[in-house]
């Protein structure tokens, strides 16, 4: 199968990366700015979901909620970015290429995801937060070194 992707085999795969690649920021951008995916939409549907637990109880599952958000989501596009990269028909594949698609990747990430955050800030009823940027990273190296570890 990997045989047919150096013959142009799977563009349709390689469409599919580029437009989870390019909705992926735009859907961020569209939450940042809506009030509804704010951390109070977060709290009230775990207050509904889970009504026996304490104030306390609630904002500790909404923080883990969200902050894993931010790790698991911001590694995910890290991979799709980097095979969508990688899915560029500029030649031969090879290891040197498939580092470079995940550097690559992981720096637009890590731009997306400052981005992100600044938008959050200039919006009133959200918050840009340097630490989320840095979680953002690390979900990014962890999701390009699974990537890694699995090949492309």
């Amino acid at each position: 199968m990997k045989q047919g992707h150096e013959t142009g085999g799977v563009g349709s795969r390689a469409w599919l990366w580029w437009i989870l690649a390019l909705a992926y920021p735009a859907l961020l951008f569209l939450a940042a700015v809506r009030p509804e995916f704010g951390a109070e939409t977060t709290r009230a549907i775990v207050e509904v979901i889970l009504p026996q637990l304490d104030s306390l109880q609630v904002h500790t599952v909404v923080v883990v909620l969200r902050k894993a958000g931010h790790f698991l989501g911001y590694g995910l596009f890290a991979v799709i970015l980097a095979n969508a990269i990688y899915s560029l028909p500029t030649g031969k594949r090879s290891r040197r290429r498939a580092v470079a698609s995940c550097v690559i990747a992981a720096l637009i990430a890590l731009g997306v995801a400052a981005m992100d955050e600044y938008v959050q800030s200039m919006v009133p009823h959200r918050t840009g937060a340097r630490q989320d940027v840095a979680l953002d990273l690390l979900g990014i190296v962890v999701g390009i070194l699974v990537k890694a570890g699995r090949g492309f």
